[in-house]
């Protein structure tokens, strides 16, 4: 709470120099938790923590991005930042992708909040701003039929528009096997991977790529990252 974050100063401290804060600023915060986590085994659980930290690394090695971040907390949740705010659906796309490649069972709910924020050198715990509290608000009062939803601190006029996307991509990503989204790591990060490469690193033939990420939605999706990605 913000309570617990506030430290005390000393009553002299009127007359000691105060160091300059940070300026918040415009971030994308991914919050999280495994469902159904009760079911799950404790080294399954590890295992899915792990898979989406992973990510959340592989995120922070696109261009432009925001170092990585990745706090576990509660057991079975989790947050992280979005390499950027316009590139916060594909963040949460990824990230499904990357746990749904470990385990087709495994499965997240997302909450990305939209705003600003102070980062911490001690961690995501210890960072404060608006984009922080919608994403847990967010993930809080996510309906029972959404598993990725997105909020702002200051809703643009394309929100409505925005939302019914997150929607769309959130119950096409639900059904991707295993394979499709390992494939769909890789089509998902910035940048063209040719599916000639992807079929030589899986091999199968080309064919048999493009057979898997037209099933697992990779162009409807990737079309629909680009539209969001240029509004910024």
């Amino acid at each position: 709470c913000e309570a617990c974050r506030r430290v005390l100063r000393p009553a002299s401290s009127a007359a000691m120099p105060q160091a300059a804060s940070p300026s918040p600023r415009p971030l994308a915060v991914l919050t999280g938790d495994i469902i159904r986590s009760s079911r799950l085994a404790p080294e399954a659980l590890d295992a899915a923590m792990d898979a989406l930290a992973g990510g959340a690394a592989a995120m922070s090695t696109w261009e432009g991005a925001e170092p990585a971040r990745f706090d576990r907390f509660r057991g079975d949740g989790w947050q992280c930042l979005a390499p950027a705010p316009p590139m916060a659906l594909r963040a949460a796309l990824f990230l499904r992708a990357h746990l749904r490649a470990t385990d087709r069972d495994a499965d997240t709910r997302i909450s990305v909040g939209v705003g600003t924020g102070v980062l911490h050198p001690d961690g995501l715990a210890a960072a404060s701003g608006t984009a922080f509290e919608v994403s847990g608000r967010g993930l809080d009062r996510m309906a029972r039929a959404q598993q990725i939803a997105i909020s702002w601190a200051d809703p643009p006029p394309a929100a409505a528009v925005i939302g019914a996307v997150f929607a769309l991509a959130d119950e096409v990503s639900r059904l991707w096997t295993a394979k499709q989204a390992a494939l769909l790591v890789a089509t998902l990060s910035p940048g063209d991977e040719p599916q000639e490469r992807l079929a030589a690193q899986h091999g199968v033939s080309q064919q048999a790529i493009a057979k898997h990420l037209s099933r697992g939605g990779d162009w409807a999706l990737r079309r629909a990252l680009a539209a969001l990605e240029a509004e910024g």
